[in-house]
This record gives C-alpha cells, sequence and structure tokens, in this order.
C-alpha cells in the first residue's frame, strides 16, 4: 500500500515537473516572439525613417533643379538679348557707318561749285587753285579715315602692295626697284584697299648695249 502511493506522489511531481517545463519552454517562446515583434518594429521603423529621409532629398533634388532650370532660362533670355542687340548694332553700323564719311564728301562738293563758278569768270588761276584745294581737303579726308597713300615710287617691288603693269630699262633706279607709277594705291587701317599699279625697272639687256655701241669704221683701201 505504502508503496502504490509512493508510486503516485512521485508521478504527480513528475508530471509537476513537466509542466514547469512546459511553462519555462512556452515562456521562452513568448519571450522570443516578443523580441521579433520588436525585432520587426525597429526595422520598420528604420525603414519608415529611411523612406522619409528619402523623400526629404527628392524633394530638396526637385528645389535645386527647379532652382537651375530658372536659372538656365534667364541666362538663355539675357543671352537672346545681347545677340539681338548686337545684330541691331551691327546693322546700324552697316547702314549709317559711312555716315561721317558722307558729312566730308559734302564739303568737297561744296568746293567743287565753287571752282564751277570760278570758271564761269574765266579766272583760270583761281579755277585751278580751287582744284588744288579741293585735292588737298580729299586727302586729308582719307588720312582722318585711315586712308592711307602708299609709298611705291623708288621702293624695291612688293607683290604685296604693287601690281606690276610692265617692265623697263631705267637709268635711275635699279633693276627690280619701282620706277612709274601708272595709278596710286592705299591702305585701309591695315588692309590693302587697293594696289598700286606700278613700272618695273630691268636690267639693260647685253644684245640692247651691242645694238647702241658705234660701229668701228673700216680704214681706205689699201690701208691696213
Amino acid at each position: 500500500m505504502d508503496q502504490k502511493i509512493n508510486s503516485n506522489n512521485e508521478k504527480i511531481l513528475d508530471d509537476k515537473q513537466n509542466s514547469e517545463n512546459e511553462n519555462d519552454i512556452i515562456d521562452t517562446d513568448n519571450q522570443d516572439e516578443v523580441e521579433l515583434n520588436k525585432s520587426l518594429s525597429d526595422n520598420d521603423s528604420d525603414k519608415n525613417l529611411e523612406i522619409e529621409e528619402n523623400d526629404n532629398e527628392t524633394e530638396n533634388l526637385k528645389s535645386e533643379l527647379e532652382s537651375t532650370k530658372d536659372k538656365l532660362l534667364r541666362a538663355l533670355a539675357e543671352n537672346e538679348n545681347v545677340r539681338k542687340q548686337m545684330d541691331k548694332i551691327r546693322q546700324e553700323s552697316a547702314k549709317y557707318g559711312t555716315q561721317p564719311l558722307a558729312r566730308e564728301l559734302l564739303n568737297i562738293l561744296d568746293n567743287f561749285d565753287r571752282a564751277l563758278s570760278a570758271n564761269d569768270e574765266n579766272n583760270e588761276n583761281v579755277l585751278l587753285e580751287g582744284f588744288l584745294l579741293i585735292k588737298k581737303e580729299i586727302l586729308n579726308i582719307l588720312e582722318k579715315f585711315n586712308i592711307k597713300k602708299i609709298s611705291a615710287l623708288g621702293q624695291v617691288f612688293d607683290a604685296n602692295y604693287h601690281q606690276a603693269m610692265f617692265e623697263k630699262v631705267s637709268e635711275n633706279y635699279e633693276p627690280g626697284m619701282v620706277c612709274e607709277i601708272v595709278q596710286e594705291g592705299y591702305t585701309f587701317h591695315d588692309r590693302l584697299l587697293r594696289p598700286v599699279l606700278v613700272g618695273v625697272s630691268k636690267e639693260k639687256l647685253k644684245e640692247e648695249n651691242i645694238q647702241n655701241e658705234p660701229l668701228e669704221e673700216e680704214p681706205p683701201e689699201g690701208i691696213k
């Protein structure tokens, strides 16, 4: 009888122990689940924070893009205005750039009228003097606008400024030098406006020298 009672007590103790072990396992599982849920919650919070930061960065980029686009459009508009102004200045320069020269030429026209009026009075000296003054005034106007006559006579022939029309023998100039001016040439600032038409001196040929030498007279017959 006692043995049976002891056996029952041991069984009760074993059941109690098993029950406690099961409770411990359940508590452990619950704790693991709690920690897992906490970890998942933390991960969700981190993701939400990251998404929020990305959204803020996206908004900042959009704002910078709009600002840059606005600046670019303003710069393009300003460049277009500058281009239009330059085109307008260029057109006005092409249209009215010769106005100062035209104003000076009117003075020359007035002087021609005065010279022709003097010719009606048959005063040739006054007419000649008037034309000389007109020529001097024209040269002054040309120089005023940086149109200068090329000095060529007596200079070595230069194809950059001279245009040879002929060659001729000259006793006053060495071969290859400009010995005659056919038409004056001019420069405009540093550019050639019109070349000088020139004659160029050349060396006298030997055949010409021989032809020009006097022939020796033959002695009379019988005299040697």
